[in-house]
């Protein structure tokens, strides 16, 4: 049988299972011609990262029997009886610390396909969550840890018995204590503890909702006003011809969030070609991540956003003009550990505070994602569409049919009215 480098999905139980061909020079010290091994997952995320693992052990199994150390399983596996119980010989561990088992987790996720970005983004939120832990608590061997000592190591973020320490925020520790509740579950998956201890704890419920219930009159977007405000402004106004870093990002990114509801390390990352004229006639902005240095938050961020005739009227394709393929259209963004658009978002803040439109709690970039679907919404762009544009998932396994349809899409979004007419933007305006 051929090597199988990906988990076996039983027809009959759904459980996962490794399978692996013995070499031929060791079957006769093996006694078998096959591996195989049940995974104990119905999960394919989860088969993924305990196959690593499953994986992993047949190696070491294959090297001790080169090495002539190979030891025999008490129970030989039954002839003609297919994937009753696992068949890899024992090679069971009584434990390992904390900070083996977070090695073992980044390592796992490398197998999930994500982008180089997502991966090392993801790899140093959840070792610093880990290493909070352990740094606080010590690196126990994961059998050790127990409710109540997640139940310790939350108040003392909350509460820190240090002064020199700055108290964490209710958020803050809820998703540190999820971060690490992810890397406990993988040890569960991979059969190396019983029960996640943070699970066990009942930690969430204790601290109680991370967030404020919002009010009937909290709007984290900006209102029409707000948003003629800010574009209006002659401190605005003077950055489309800024250079430097970060230069006319601090125009066109809030802009053109504005006008297509784009997340700003989207816009902050786009590069030459993903502005484009589709065959309809119609551009769009492609939000892709094709390569190494770029990145969507979910499976339905890749998409094409069709671009408002104001943004074009505004000079949008002078941005891309002339210049070669291959290029970023702001090419003055660094890369930094929280992405391009961080020195944008420094930059637009004390922007909207004098302007006298900052709120407490309200992300002056992220809001424009708001405002534009209150402005879908008021101007009759329907759910599906501003959802297209968005990128946001709907739930409806009908949604995952066919394709949307870009020149739909185009005009719809011609629906919104003319921000940069009522800021005074546009030339003869």
């Amino acid at each position: 049988m051929a090597l199988i480098a990906q988990p076996f999905r039983h027809p009959d139980s759904g459980i996962y299972y490794l399978r692996r061909r013995v070499p031929d020079d060791l079957r006769q010290i093996i006694g078998k011609t096959e591996i195989r091994r049940s995974l104990n997952t119905r999960h394919h995320h989860q088969a993924k990262a305990a196959f690593a693992l499953a994986y992993a052990e047949s190696e070491r199994l294959f090297n001790d029997a080169r090495q002539g150390v190979y030891v025999e399983p008490c129970k030989p596996e039954m002839a003609g009886q297919p994937l009753p119980t696992p068949a890899l010989p024992a090679l069971k561990e009584t434990s390992i610390r904390l900070s083996e088992a977070l090695t073992r987790y980044v390592h796992s996720i490398s197998a999930s396909g994500r982008s180089e970005y997502v991966l090392r983004r993801h790899a140093v939120d959840y070792s610093r969550a880990v290493n909070r832990f352990i740094s606080n608590m010590g690196d126990k061997s994961i059998t050790e840890i127990q409710p109540s000592d997640i139940h310790e190591f939350a108040s003392n973020l909350i509460q820190p018995s240090d002064p020199n320490v700055k108290p964490l925020a209710i958020s803050s520790t809820r998703l540190l204590l999820a971060r690490l509740s992810s890397v406990m579950a993988f040890t569960v998956d991979s059969g190396l503890l019983e029960t996640n201890p943070v699970t066990a704890s009942r930690i969430h419920k204790r601290l109680g909702s991370g967030k404020p219930k919002r009010r009937l009159d909290d709007n984290r977007g900006y209102s029409w006003s707000e948003l003629v405000n800010l574009f209006s402004h002659a401190e605005f106004q003077k950055l489309r011809d800024a250079q430097g870093r970060p230069g006319n990002a601090v125009f066109w990114i809030p802009l053109m969030a504005a006008y297509t509801g784009a997340r700003r390390e989207e816009l902050a990352q786009l590069y030459i070609e993903d502005i484009h004229q589709h065959e309809c006639g119609w551009w769009f902005i492609r939000i892709i991540d094709d390569r190494p240095d770029k990145s969507v938050k979910t499976d339905s961020s890749r998409r094409e956003i069709p671009v408002h005739t104001d943004l074009i009227a505004l000079g949008l394709l002078t941005l891309i003009q002339g210049r070669l393929p291959g290029t970023r259209v702001f090419p003055q963004l660094v890369k930094v550990s929280d992405g391009f658009a961080g020195i944008v978002s420094k930059s637009w803040r004390p922007i909207t505070q004098r302007c006298g439109v900052y709120r407490a709690g309200r992300n002056p970039l992220h809001a424009f994602r708001h405002s534009f679907k209150t402005l879908a919404r008021e101007h009759g762009i329907p759910k599906e569409v501003s959802d297209w544009i968005t990128g946001h998932a709907s739930g409806h396994i009908g949604d995952s049919y066919g394709v949307n349809p870009l020149s739909r899409m185009a005009m719809e979004i011609q629906k919104l009215p003319s921000l940069a007419e009522a800021a005074g933007l546009l030339p003869g305006k």
